[in-house]
């Protein structure tokens, strides 16, 4: 069976459409128990932009009922990206040389920081998890590389290191540069195949530079994300602007469109232990209506009861 959720249960678009939750000014305990009302697994996107505070993630963990679920998105230092300097952990800071380069919107560039910084990054990520992992409510840690990250023997080697770097954890990989697909695509899931990372399988627009759509396990796991097919919205990407994240993803699947990728996941149900099928079409409340509406097709339960007055609080 299928577990069916979205990419971020406090997305402020999400939040401000008031067509999901209750309430806009409900607390954040509040809103984290709500959403676990309707769904028993939810995507965390605040942990790309800092690790998370080992508080706040043991609260996710009290908040959720046995058996729910949080994957996590990996913090972007460890995927390429250039993390902003407010938060990188003094841990990293201090191994940081005193003249980092940094981007032209005042991050530090990814290139700037020694091994033993990425070193320090991880044992850190790892500790702020280790509450859901005791918890037995870890999903896959979703590693989202930067879509200038392409395909070269140096990023196959940090691919291997991943299961050492984080061992017993479910890890998914999800590729932006098309040097991985369809370039070098079975390389690339032989790869994943080796160190039996979760071929991450991309819903996203059929559009030119867009990566394709491809089907394919790699590991016990088998993860879908759905990004929208927001055509306009991507191609802003592509030619070099910076759209909003509501603006990039901003698109509801129709019941056709769903129903159409019924067969798909059907078919990573045979051949996986575990299927995901994550919403990440962030705008307005599109990713909860689709999750939804994809868990009926799926034969899952229905939506929870209306919340009760105690959850509001």
């Amino acid at each position: 069976m299928s577990r069916v959720g979205i990419c971020s249960w406090a997305d402020p678009a999400l939040i401000e459409s008031r067509a999901f939750y209750p309430r806009k000014s409900m607390s954040a305990e509040a809103r984290l128990r709500f959403y676990a009302r309707s769904f028993d697994v939810v995507e965390v996107n605040a942990s790309y932009y800092a690790i998370p505070d080992v508080l706040t993630v043991r609260r996710w963990a009290e908040r959720t009922p046995p058996g729910f679920l949080f994957h996590v998105k990996a913090w972007s230092l460890m995927t390429g990206h250039h993390p902003r300097p407010q938060a990188l952990p003094a841990d990293v800071q201090a191994l940081l040389p005193s003249r980092a380069k940094h981007t032209h919107r005042g991050e530090v560039l990814a290139e700037a920081f020694p091994e033993e910084a990425l070193d320090a990054a991880f044992r850190l990520f790892r500790a702020a998890l280790g509450p859901l992992e005791t918890a037995g409510k870890l999903g896959y840690v979703l590693f989202q590389f930067a879509p200038w990250v392409h395909y070269e023997p140096r990023r196959l080697d940090y691919l291997a290191s991943l299961p050492a770097r984080l061992p017993g954890w479910t890890l998914a990989v999800e590729f932006r540069h098309r040097s991985w697909f369809p370039d070098h695509a079975g390389e690339t899931l032989g790869a994943l195949r080796a160190a039996r990372l979760a071929h991450v399988i991309a819903d996203a627009p059929a559009v030119a530079g867009a990566m394709p759509h491809v089907t394919a396990v790699t590991a016990p796991t088998a993860v879908l994300r759905l990004h929208g097919r927001n055509a306009e919205g991507f191609l802003r990407q592509l030619r070099g602007e910076e759209p909003a994240v509501r603006e990039k993803y901003d698109y509801l699947y129709t019941d056709a469109e769903l129903a159409a990728l019924v067969p798909e996941v059907e078919l990573l149900e045979r051949e996986s232990e575990e299927v995901f099928v994550s919403f990440n079409n962030n705008n307005r409340d599109y990713p909860v209506r689709n999750a939804l509406a994809m868990k009926r097709l799926l034969g899952g339960p229905a939506a929870g009861d209306p919340a009760q007055p105690d959850l509001l609080r």
